[in-house]
């Protein structure tokens, strides 16, 4: 394991872009105004279901139209930026989801719970997570240029760092754009404005008329379209002014976030990273004998368990069920539990990773080799616990037939085992391979939200 030098300062971490000293006066790009104006509309679209959810679910496709603002305002801002392979997956992920999320709401909702995996409370975080990771991806802005271990450092990039220090570059951009043309003493035409406005309402007239005739032919698309044109009749009431003024900070938000990560320079993501490894360098100072103890513990104690309660844990195999049991509380009875331990060994094996005391000489020799066998003992330990999990799902629904409750939880299962193998092959190997664990996690949930 090799060392990285130098002190750890938490200002380098949470320094924010706009805070970094600038060579350049602040300009703003034609598209950058564009866009800066036009993410209002999707800001608009996101408040007016935030507010109508709960009472009326036909507003739910408001996300597709938050969707399609926010990829089409993304694009246009990365232009010429390089797209990752990576950025496909997240973008995947994210269309996948909407879909589903609008599915789910012009579905009736008791129906749809019963019949789909994933409920729509769940979907709807699903698409915040899924979005953000798609537009640093896209912008080439991951901590690592790629997902990886500094996966909290990204999250708090996208979520706070990025949107909020970059909160009023919309307002800048959009008033650079003005005082620049102001500046410069350009006059726009009034004939080319006259041509413009006619054309635009020829347009929009046809569009009405096409609009009313599908309306006519089909009752279906008829209600689509008056729901649509609920939305974008704006009779200036209390509620309309309400959601406009919502609307502001939602769309500075985006807006901070998208085009902050464009203007993000390479250098200050090279100082975060720099500092959390230097941070994560300073915390190694246990010995890996005392890991090496402590995992032990944990592994004799796995080993008591599975011998003391071998024929509760293992009936699922041989479907003989302990004395005193239905097939439905043996299925249920302990298999979070099973999950949870789980977790709790990632965690001390992330801790036993980030802290042992090993440096590259010490990476050779006989204490870091117990510790690396003890690490592969407690992993091997954990696919046990997910094997025995996922048996008692299998016979719960062998009986019972499936639910969206079972499938969550033979996803978890699926995902936590995953994450064992994954670990073991980068203790055997030495290769990263966080990243994909990461996508086989956020693919396999995609997929599930489309059954």
């Amino acid at each position: 394991m090799s060392e990285i030098r130098g002190e750890f300062s938490s200002k380098e971490v949470f320094m924010i872009p706009e805070a970094l000293p600038q060579a350049e006066p602040f300009k703003a790009s034609l598209y950058e105004s564009i866009c800066a104006a036009l993410i209002f509309i999707p800001a608009y679209l996101y408040v007016l279901y935030a507010a109508k959810s709960y009472q009326s679910p036909d507003y739910v496709w408001c996300i597709a139209g938050v969707a399609a603002g926010l990829i089409g305002i993304t694009e246009l801002l990365h232009r010429g930026v390089r797209r990752s392979a990576e950025s496909w997956v997240w973008l995947f992920c994210f269309v996948s989801v909407c879909f589903s999320f609008v599915r789910a709401g012009l579905a009736d909702s008791y129906e749809y719970e019963m019949q789909h995996v994933w409920y729509s409370r769940e979907l709807f975080l699903f698409v915040h997570i899924f979005a953000v990771w798609w537009i640093l991806s896209r912008s080439g802005k991951l901590a690592e240029g790629k997902s990886g271990h500094l996966l909290p450092l990204d999250a708090l990039n996208g979520f706070i760092i990025f949107p909020f220090s970059n909160f009023f570059l919309k307002i800048r951009s959009i008033w650079y754009s003005l005082r620049s043309r102001k500046e410069s003493g350009k006059k726009t035409d009034a004939a080319v404005v006259a041509a413009v406005l006619v054309s635009v309402g020829v347009c929009v007239l046809l569009f009405l008329n096409a609009a009313q005739l599908l309306s006519d032919a089909d009752s279906a698309f008829a209600e689509l379209f008056d729901k649509i044109r609920e939305v974008f009749s704006f009779d200036l009431d209390e509620e309309v002014f309400i959601r406009i003024i919502f609307s502001i900070p939602v769309s500075s938000w985006l807006f901070g976030l998208i085009a902050g990560s464009v203007r993000t320079k390479d250098s200050f993501l090279e100082n975060q990273r720099g500092s959390v490894n230097r941070f994560l360098t300073s915390i190694r100072r246990v010995p890996p004998i005392v890991w090496t103890c402590v995992i032990a513990a944990f592994s004799v104690m796995y080993l008591v368990f599975f011998w003391l309660q071998g024929s509760y844990l293992f009936g699922a195999f041989t479907r003989t069920l302990p004395e005193g049991f239905i097939v439905s509380q043996y299925a249920r009875q302990g298999f979070f539990e099973l999950c949870k331990v789980m977790a709790l060994n990632f965690v001390l094996l992330w801790m036993v990773t980030r802290m042992a005391a090993v440096s590259r000489l010490q990476a050779a020799g006989p204490g870091y080799r117990s510790l690396k066998i003890s690490c592969i003992v407690l992993l091997a330990e954990s696919m046990v616990f997910a094997v025995i999990a996922f048996s008692k799902l299998l016979l719960y629904i062998d009986c019972f037939g499936f639910t969206p409750l079972r499938l969550q939880s033979s996803w978890l299962v699926c995902v936590l085992f995953a994450g064992c193998l994954c670990w073991l092959y980068n203790l055997l190997t030495g290769r990263p391979v966080f990243r994909r664990w990461m996508y086989f996690g956020a693919v396999s949930l995609a997929v599930l939200s489309l059954i």
